[in-house]
């Protein structure tokens, strides 16, 4: 089953044209407090887990204090200093892009994946998504036994916290792996997460994007036979629905906050398959 078409032949956006004004007015009426709480991983080399081909970031200084002090002059005094930072796009804390993945030569809305070339992608690239304001919700599963976290444990967690989800919301699940990954308690060679049995629900619900503080949102290993990640082509590939990856949400686990006004932007990468982010949760 997919979504193909729903929003359009020519569609680049996916489930994000669930966010309209309904959505973005529940989004800004759930802050409470005005309390703007960032969800992005620091970056740094040893800051960010990563994993397969990817390599840590690299920020480098081309000009600091020490050009001055080993006696380079400006006219009136003056002094800067300059850097650039080197990061994978998916990295980091980020957004993937409906490009991202495909299967059977197919991505997102039927879309060629001879549309992704060394250029980038000509169809739904990053630069197509466009800034996002929604109602965000928060569920924390780190207590789950199970790596991979099923349908009802995932309804019956966020049906705790008192909150339903809505066409537009974006969902945010704590898995606590990352927590355990800063204390050496896990590696990147497998993580827990969402399984594919939530896919259906979560589109059938509506929602637009989904986020959780490990590499890939879904569990992995899979669970199932034969799929490295069935819940991106499932959800992504199949339904438009954005994954947001790498999330910090440590600050926000220690609030009693499960739903607040999110904000995110991607970099407008033109033909990118996704791009780091810092995602702000107002509360």
């Amino acid at each position: 089953m997919n979504s193909w078409g729903q929003w359009g032949e020519d569609d680049e956006r996916g489930a994000l044209n669930r966010i309209d004004d309904d959505a973005r007015r529940r989004g800004v009426s759930a802050i409470a407090a005005f309390e703007p709480l960032s969800l992005a991983i620091p970056i740094s080399e040893k800051s960010v887990p990563f994993a397969g081909m990817r390599t840590p970031p690299m920020h480098f200084m081309t000009r600091d204090g020490g050009d001055y002090a080993a006696g380079h002059r400006e006219a009136g005094g003056f002094g800067f200093a300059d850097d650039y930072l080197m990061v994978a796009c998916h990295g980091t804390t980020h957004l993937d892009a409906l490009s991202h993945v495909w299967q059977d030569g197919q991505m997102w809305n039927g879309h060629s994946a001879n549309e992704v070339t060394s250029r980038g992608a000509r169809r739904c690239g990053i630069e197509k998504t466009g800034p996002i304001v929604t109602r965000g919700v928060f569920v924390d599963m780190a207590s789950t036994p199970d790596p991979i976290i099923g349908v009802e444990d995932l309804k019956a967690a966020i049906s705790d916290c008192g909150v339903q989800l809505l066409p537009g919301d974006a969902l945010l699940v704590r898995t606590g792996w990352l927590d355990r990954w800063r204390k050496g308690a896990a590696g990147v060679d497998s993580w827990p997460g969402l399984g594919i049995d939530c896919a259906r629900w979560l589109d059938d619900c509506g929602i637009s994007l989904v986020g959780a503080d490990n590499i890939a949102v879904e569990a992995f290993p899979s669970g199932v036979e034969g799929e490295q990640v069935p819940l991106h082509i499932e959800l992504m590939r199949n339904r438009g629905v954005h994954f947001l990856e790498l999330l910090d949400l440590e600050a926000l686990s220690r609030t009693s906050r499960h739903e607040f006004l999110l904000v995110i932007s991607p970099l407008p990468i033109v033909g990118g398959v996704g791009s780091p982010v810092a995602p702000v949760a107002i509360l």
